[in-house]
C-alpha cells in the first residue's frame, strides 16, 4: 500500500508566489530605497577598504615563521594574543583573529575562540576567506550578531616564503548604518522597516529552500558513486520535504536490495575503487579468504592482502593494467592448497565512466579434491576388480591348504612336534584368509540402501557393542546428542563405520579414561564456521547449501603422529602390532558412499578426534516425515 510522506502539507508554488508578490509590493512602495541602498553601498565599500587595509597591515607585521609552532594556548599563543590586542586597540576593531587554511581560529584578540575552533563568521560568507587563501585580500558581507549590531570582516593573507600560511581576519562594527539610520530616521523609517522585513523573508526563504536542494544534490552524487548509505536531512513541510522523504526511502530500498543480492551470492565479490580502496566485499568473499568484512571495507587492497601474496599479485596485475581475467586459477598456498578461480572486469558507471575494478572468484578447492578423488576412485576400481579376481583365486588354494592341514593334524596325533608345526601352518593360513576376506570387502564396490533415519536411533543401535568393548578396558563411553538430526542412511553400513572408529578409540585410550561420541546438526554457514573453529577447515563439502550432520569420536589416547595423519585411510597402513590396516579404509569408503566426508586430527588437550560430515534432511522443507 502506498504511504503519504508525513512532511507534505503545503504548496511550494504558493510559498514562492506569495513571497515574490510581497517583495514586489514592498519595492514599489519604498520610494527612498534606492538612495538608501547607494549610501549604504558607499559606506560599506569604504568600510571594506578600511578593514582590508587593517588586515593587510596586521598580516604584514605578523611573525609568520612562528605560526607552524603554534600548538595550543601556551606561551607562543600568549605572544600572538598580545600582538592582536594591540592591533585591536589601534584600529578600534571588534576582534582580530588568525585563521589556518581550514578556517579554524588559531588565536584571537578577544579570546572567545578555543584553539583551532571553527570560525562561524567564515561559514556565513566563505568566499572572501577562500580569496584570501589564494593571496587576494577580501571582505565579507555585512551580518548581524546577537548583540544587535551589524558587523563586517576583512581578510588578508599572511605570507611566509611567498606562500600563504594563514589568514588575518579583522571584524568591525558597521557604525555607519546607525549614522545613516539617524540621518534618514523620518524619511526612510517606513522603507527601512520594509527593507529589513524583505531581507529577513528572503533570507529565511533562501535558507529554507536552497539548503535542502543542495543537500539533495550532494547525496544524489554520493549514491551515484556507490555510497548507498547516504541520506538527505530535511524538515521542510512542503513538496521539498515530500521529495526528500521519498528519496530517502528509495535510497534505503536500493541499499537493502543491493546488499541482499551481494550477501546472497555464493561467489566472492571484491570491488576496488580508483584509489585502490575496497568498497565491496561480500559474505562469500569473507568466507573464502578468511577475512572479516569489517577489517576489509574502506582499506586499500595492498594493505589487506599482504598475507596472501599470490592473490595480491593476481589482483594487482589486473587492477594496474586494467586487463580482464577470464577463469584464471591460482593456488593460494603450496603447504595448504586452496584453489581459487578468478575473473575481473572494470566497474563502469553512468556514461561508461570507470569507477574501479571488480573481481569475482570461487573456491574450487573441494571441487579439485573431488575430481582427484574421482580419478583415484576410478583407478582403484580398476585395480580393485583385478585384485578382487586375484584374491578370489587365492582363496581357493587357501581353502584346500586349510583342509589338508586339518587332515595332517589328525594323522599326526602320535607325533606332537609335527602336529604343532601343522597347527602353525593352519594358523598362518587362517590369517591369510582373513586378509584376503577383508581385502575383498575393501575392493568390492560399496552399495548402500539409504532410508530416512533418526541419527540418534542409528547410533543407539550400535552403542551396546561399543559399551561392551569399553567395559573390558574399564573405559567410560559418553554419548552427547547436541541436536536431533535426520538423514538418509544405510543404517547397517553406517553402524559398521562408526563401530570401527569407536573400537580404534577404545584401543588407543588408557584405562579409566573415556571416549565421546557427539552428534550435531548445522546449516551450511554454521558448518563452515564450526569446521574452522575445530581445525577441520579443509573438510568443507563441495555443495553450497543444505543442512549437515556432524558425528565426532574423541579419545584420550596418545594422538596421531603428524606424519601419519595423511596416511591413516591408506589401505594396509597401520601402526598396530595386530590388524591388517583396512578398517579405516573401509570406513572411509562407507562414509563417501553415504555422500559424506571423514577426517582425523589431534585434540589440543590430548587424544585423537575423528569427524564425519554427512548431508542431513531439512525439517522446514518437509523432508522429515
Amino acid at each position: 500500500m502506498a504511504t503519504t510522506s508525513p512532511f507534505f502539507r503545503g504548496s511550494i508554488l504558493a510559498e514562492l508566489v506569495s513571497r515574490t508578490l510581497f517583495v514586489g509590493i514592498i519595492i514599489l512602495f519604498v520610494y527612498g530605497g534606492f538612495a538608501y541602498y547607494v549610501s549604504k553601498k558607499t559606506f560599506d565599500h569604504e568600510m571594506g577598504d578600511r578593514l582590508m587595509a587593517i588586515a593587510r597591515l596586521s598580516a604584514g607585521q605578523t611573525k609568520a615563521e612562528w605560526l607552524p609552532f603554534l600548538a595550543g594556548k601556551g606561551d607562543l599563543y600568549a605572544k600572538f594574543n598580545d600582538f592582536l590586542i594591540t592591533k585591536k586597540k589601534e584600529s578600534l576593531a571588534k576582534n582580530i583573529f588568525i585563521l589556518d587554511s581550514d578556517g579554524r581560529v588559531l588565536v584571537d584578540a578577544n579570546g572567545q575562540y578555543d584553539f583551532k575552533e571553527n570560525d562561524w563568521l567564515r561559514d556565513l560568507d566563505p568566499e572572501p576567506f577562500d580569496l584570501a587563501k589564494k593571496g587576494i585580500p577580501a571582505v565579507s558581507i555585512l551580518f548581524p550578531e546577537s548583540d544587535g549590531g551589524i558587523y563586517k570582516v576583512g581578510y588578508a593573507p599572511i605570507f611566509h616564503n611567498q606562500k600563504v600560511v594563514a589568514v588575518m581576519g579583522v571584524e568591525a562594527s558597521a557604525r555607519f548604518l546607525q549614522d545613516l539610520d539617524q540621518f534618514a530616521k523620518v524619511l526612510f523609517s517606513f522603507g527601512l522597516a520594509c527593507l529589513f522585513l524583505m531581507g529577513g523573508l528572503l533570507y529565511a526563504f533562501a535558507r529554507r529552500f536552497i539548503k535542502p536542494i543542495e543537500e539533495l544534490a550532494r547525496v544524489s552524487q554520493k549514491i551515484a558513486e556507490g555510497d548507498f548509505g547516504q541520506r538527505v536531512h530535511s524538515t521542510a513541510n512542503n513538496e521539498l520535504g515530500a521529495m526528500t522523504h521519498a528519496f530517502n526511502e528509495m535510497a534505503r530500498r536500493l541499499q537493502s536490495h543491493n546488499e541482499y543480492i551481494l550477501e546472497s551470492m555464493s561467489n566472492g565479490l571484491l570491488v576496488v575503487d580508483l584509489k585502490g580502496n575496497v568498497i565491496t566485499f561480500n559474505k562469500a568473499a569473507s568466507t573464502i579468504l578468511g577475512l572479516s568484512q569489517f577489517e576489509v571495507i574502506g582499506r586499500t587492497y595492498m594493505d589487506i592482502f599482504k598475507s596472501k601474496p599470490v592473490f595480491l599479485e593476481t589482483i594487482q596485475s589486473a587492477y594496474e593494467s586494467h586487463k580482464h581475467l577470464e577463469n584464471q586459477e591460482i593456488n593460494m598456498s603450496e603447504e595448504e592448497p586452496q584453489f581459487i578461480r578468478l575473473r575481473s572486469a572494470p566497474l563502469l558507471g553512468a556514461d561508461n565512466q570507470e569507477l574501479g575494478t571488480e573481481f569475482l572468484f570461487t573456491d574450487e578447492t573441494q571441487l579439485r579434491k573431488l575430481q582427484s578423488q574421482i580419478k583415484v576412485s576410478e583407478k582403484m576400481a580398476t585395480i580393485g576388480e583385478l585384485a578382487a579376481g586375484i584374491a578370489h583365486e587365492i582363496r581357493n588354494p587357501l581353502g584346500a591348504m586349510k583342509g589338508f592341514s586339518e587332515i595332517l593334524q589328525k594323522k599326526l596325533l602320535k607325533n606332537p612336534e609335527a602336529k604343532e608345526m601343522v597347527e602353525d601352518i593352519a594358523s598362518e593360513i587362517e590369517i591369510l584368509n582373513k586378509i584376503v576376506t577383508n581385502f575383498l570387502v575393501f575392493a568390492k564396490p560399496t552399495t548402500v540402501d539409504s532410508q530416512k533415519t533418526n541419527l540418534v536411533e542409528a547410533i543407539e543401535g550400535v552403542l551396546p557393542l561399543i559399551e561392551n568393548e569399553a567395559q573390558k578396558k574399564n573405559i567410560k563411553l559418553v554419548f552427547d546428542q547436541k541436536k536431533d538430526v535426520y538423514l538418509r542412511l544405510d543404517v547397517e553400513q553406517f553402524r559398521r563405520a562408526l563401530l570401527n572408529l569407536a573400537l580404534n578409540a577404545i584401543q588407543a585410550s588408557p584405562a579409566k579414561e573415556e571416549i565421546r561420541i557427539e552428534i550435531n546438526g548445522f546449516s551450511r554457514p554454521e558448518l563452515i564456521a564450526f569446521l574452522n573453529q575445530v581445525g577441520f577447515a579443509s573438510l568443507n563439502p563441495v555443495e553450497t547449501e543444505g543442512n549437515w550432520a556432524v558425528i565426532t569420536v574423541l579419545d584420550h589416547g596418545p594422538g596421531i603422529q603428524r606424519e601419519n595423519l595423511k596416511k591413516l585411510f591408506t589401505p594396509f597402513f597401520t601402526t598396530k602390532t595386530e590388524g591388517f590396516g583396512l578398517g579405516l579404509s573401509i570406513t572411509q569408503k562407507i562414509v563417501e558412499a553415504l555422500g559424506g566426508l571423514i577426517s582425523a586430527g589431534n585434540r589440543p588437550e590430548g587424544g585423537a578426534v575423528f569427524l564425519i560430515v554427512l548431508p542431513a534432511l531439512d525439517k522446514k522443507k518437509g523432508d522429515v516425515l
